[in-house]
C-alpha cells in the first residue's frame, strides 16, 4: 500500500472542470482521468483512466480502464473531485486493485 502514495495530481496550466492527470512516481507514467459517456447507457457517465504517451496525450495503443459507470451528470463533480483530492486513497479501495496494479506496474511490464 505504500506505493499508492506515489501517485499525485499533475498541475495543469488550464485545468479542466472534471478531467485531470495523475503521475505515478514509481514508474514515471502519466495517466488521464476523465468522464465519458457510459457505452451501455449513453445517458449516464463513467470514469475512464488512460495511460498517456510521453507527450502527455492518451496512448491509443493502450486499452483504458473504465469504471465506475452509471453515474449521473450531477454525480461527476463529486466523484471526480474525490479522486482528484486524494488519488492514493481512491486507488487503495478494494474495487480499484486491478487499476492500482496497472498504474503502478514497472515501465515496460506487460499488461
Amino acid at each position: 500500500m505504500d506505493r499508492v502514495a506515489e501517485v499525485e495530481v499533475v498541475g495543469e496550466r488550464q485545468p479542466d472542470a472534471y478531467a485531470f492527470s495523475l503521475k505515478a512516481h514509481a514508474n514515471g507514467r502519466t495517466y488521464r482521468v476523465a468522464p465519458e459517456r457510459d457505452p451501455d447507457q449513453p445517458r449516464f457517465w463513467c470514469v475512464v483512466v488512460y495511460r498517456c504517451s510521453p507527450g502527455g496525450l492518451p496512448d491509443g495503443s493502450e486499452r483504458p480502464w473504465v469504471g465506475p459507470c452509471g453515474l449521473r451528470r450531477e454525480d461527476l463533480k463529486e466523484t471526480l473531485g474525490t479522486i482528484r483530492a486524494d488519488p492514493g486513497a481512491w486507488l487503495a479501495e478494494a474495487p480499484h486493485e486491478a487499476l492500482r496494479a496497472w498504474m503502478l506496474a514497472p515501465a515496460g511490464a506487460a499488461p
